[in-house]
């Protein structure tokens, strides 16, 4: 009898161990609320561009050896918070974001421990440069990690949408050229 009692609490402590190690999965109700979060994050990284904010932009970047942030020009490869703090000082001299919209065509998705998120979305900004107001569509991927329980921007793809150049527009326009 104390033989089994034995195995029985040995089975018991052995599964306790093995349980607490797994990796917590989110519930639904944790990834909803995850996704607010890192929308906030892209809705203020908008915000701070426009408030030609520096340091609070910054902040919203992560410190990782990964981080890695793609521009509009072939030329905008930044590696660090160093050289991105650099190119935002030239670009405060050029432009003024004078109006962000509201995130269009959102899409999140979160890792399943909750340590990782991906976001695609569109926003409306206009802008200010030499005098002269243009209207963008600007389009991001933002890659986010969770650090000391905040998400940051690890990596972000940004570029501006065109108009009248998807390939469908371009076949008519070839279409229309060889009549």
């Amino acid at each position: 009898m104390k033989r089994n009692m034995y195995w029985v609490l040995s089975l018991l402590a052995v599964n306790a161990l093995l349980s607490s190690c797994a990796p917590k999965q989110l519930t639904q109700e944790d990834i909803a609320k995850e996704k607010k979060a890192v929308e906030s994050v892209a809705i203020n990284y908008s915000r701070l561009i426009a408030a030609k904010n520096t340091d609070a932009v910054l902040s919203l970047f992560s410190n990782s050896p990964e981080f890695m942030l793609l521009g509009t020009d072939s030329a905008e490869v930044f590696k660090n918070k160093a050289q991105l703090k650099s190119h935002l000082e030239v670009d405060w001299q050029l432009l003024d974001v004078t109006k962000v919209g509201d995130l269009q065509n959102v899409s999140i998705l979160i890792s399943k421990d909750g340590g990782l998120a991906s976001m695609l979305y569109e926003v409306p900004w206009d802008m200010d440069l030499a005098g002269q107001t243009a209207h963008a569509l600007v389009r991001f991927a933002m890659t986010m990690v969770k650090e000391n329980n905040e998400w940051h921007i690890i990596q972000l793809l940004g570029q501006m949408a065109t108009v009248g150049q998807s390939s469908e527009d371009m076949l008519e326009q070839m279409k229309k050229f060889k009549k």
